[in-house]
């Protein structure tokens, strides 16, 4: 502990010049402000802009990088809570009770939550980097294909939970979306799904464009169906939008126990960030006295996801500096932008380059405040997009959402499924379907059947052995039929007490 303490301050000394602060102040704004277009996510924002770290020294590349790579997960959070449209994965669950509070004048006081649960989540996270990587990074490759196979499981019933009104249609959408995640070849055979001839869907459907679709071309269909309801926002003073000391402290136990869990669930590789906000999110929901309100627009809704993921990124940074082993496609570009600059992850990266991992360590920390620091001062310019006259502001979003998504991959094909799955997405929205069960059915497709094949194939079929070989999975696996008897059984109960006021 101590020999740890001494290296950090080493490693601050190093970062705590007017050079790397620049760097970090510049990677963080950057971040913040390119995160923010929808399309581009984490990995396109640090694609774009790692050219300019070239000719920097290694750490002050490290740190710009770094700044880069964090900021734009805020800027994600901002494009959910204003207009309703995740740029990845990890902010679809920041949707569903900031855009709400938005709509009720409330987008300041939502964004500067998703800002503080942030920075308090990536706080534990860091505290988890630095004292506990190795030993945490030798539990995360302990994980199979069968405790794969039981998270993801146990996601995806989770997810059949968020439907409030039917939880049957929670199951449809979540089936269809791991449907749709098999459309084109197949990983392991080569077979051809659900192609129908077209040769541009052998690739399959890309996650970013379908929801744009379902997000961001939804909102837009929905604004014109019914604009009077979508186009006005509730007004708003300034003064309203700052979080008071009693809402902190009403969510500080929220914000700490959703920054542990992201960090346990962050371990998880493939979409562990992912799955962290939607754990969080259900279990502040199950702890709630009143969780009908989620979905509506409560402060807690926005710092459970926000804190969770932050955490999780952080903890997919452990088996990447300690081993060399970048468990996503974000994680693996943040790994090839050290190796642009002489610096290979790995187990011996702490020794030979201790200067360097102490001063990234450090960098995290500096960069965790500079963020908050940053975006706290911009969340009355951002709120205040909502005062931009309807009639110009759709147009606007109509515009980014385009741009952003033929920018991806540069393909009309591609914006056309966008539009496909914007208007699908419209009139199952308006069915009462949930887009985000349907959303996180795709993502999760691919890690699903990779975990079941695996599985299926090391254990020759057996499902029932493969539990007795594994018993962490054996456990993950029985949480999660718990989880759905209980659900089950919640509706079962409601409906039976609504036959009988029927009847009386």
């Amino acid at each position: 502990m101590l020999q740890t303490l001494t290296l950090l301050g080493q490693g601050f000394l190093e970062c705590l010049t007017v050079g790397n602060i620049f760097c970090a102040i510049i990677g963080c704004l950057l971040g913040s402000l390119i995160g923010v277009l929808p399309g581009l996510g984490i990995s396109g924002t640090v694609a774009i802009l790692l050219p300019i770290t070239y000719g920097m020294s290694p750490l002050s590349a490290l740190i710009m990088i770094s700044g880069i790579y964090f900021g734009s997960q805020y800027g994600g959070a901002i494009t959910s809570i204003l207009v309703n449209i995740p740029g990845e994965a990890t902010s679809i669950v920041t949707c569903f009770d900031g855009h709400p509070l938005a709509k009720k004048g409330q987008a300041g006081k939502a964004l500067s939550i998703a800002a503080i649960s942030s920075f308090c989540g990536g706080f534990i996270g860091m505290l988890g980097l630095t004292f506990a990587a190795s030993a945490l990074a030798k539990v995360a490759l302990g994980f199979g294909k069968v405790e794969f196979l039981a998270i993801v499981l146990f996601g995806l019933i989770l997810l059949t939970t968020l439907s409030k009104k039917s939880q049957l249609k929670g199951l449809i959408v979540v089936c269809l979306g791991v449907l749709l995640g098999c459309v084109g070849l197949d990983g392991l055979y080569g077979t051809l799904r659900y192609t129908f001839g077209v040769v541009k869907l052998y690739s399959g459907i890309n996650f970013v464009i379908f929801i744009m679709g379902v997000y961001g071309i939804t909102e837009l269909l929905g604004a014109i169906c019914g604009p009077e309801e979508k186009g006005e926002v509730t007004a708003f003073s300034l003064k309203e939008q700052i979080v008071t000391g009693k809402e902190l402290k009403k969510l500080s136990k929220t914000i700490a126990r959703c920054g542990l869990l992201g960090f346990g669930v962050g371990l998880v590789p493939g979409a562990g960030s992912t799955l962290a906000t939607f754990f969080a999110y259900g279990m502040e929901r199950s702890l709630s006295k009143h969780p009908e309100d989620f979905g509506t627009g409560l402060l807690e809704g926005v710092a459970a996801p926000e804190a969770a993921n932050n955490a999780a990124m952080y903890a997919s940074m452990v088996p990447l500096l300690s081993l060399g082993i970048p468990f996503t496609s974000s994680m693996a570009l943040l790994m090839s932008a050290f190796i642009v600059h002489g610096v290979t992850p790995g187990p011996l990266f702490i020794y030979e380059h201790a200067d360097l991992f102490w001063g990234l360590i450090a960098s995290l920390f500096i960069g965790n405040i500079i963020l908050l620091i940053i975006n706290l001062p911009l969340v009355g310019i951002w709120a205040s997009l909502l005062r931009v006259d309807f009639n110009i502001l759709m147009p606007l979003i109509t515009f980014i959402t385009f741009a952003g998504g033929y920018a991806i991959n540069y393909s009309v094909f591609e914006m056309g499924i966008m539009v496909v799955c914007g208007v699908c997405g419209f009139f199952m929205s308006a069915c009462g379907y949930n887009m985000a069960a349907l959303a996180i059915g795709l993502f999760l497709s691919s890690t699903l059947e990779d975990a079941f094949l695996g599985t299926m194939t090391l254990y020759k079929g057996n499902l029932l052995a493969a539990l007795i070989d594994r018993p962490v999975a054996a456990v993950i696996f029985g949480a999660a039929i718990l989880v759905l008897v209980v659900s089950v059984s919640k509706n079962i109960l409601q409906y039976i007490k609504s036959k009988g006021r029927e009847k009386e």
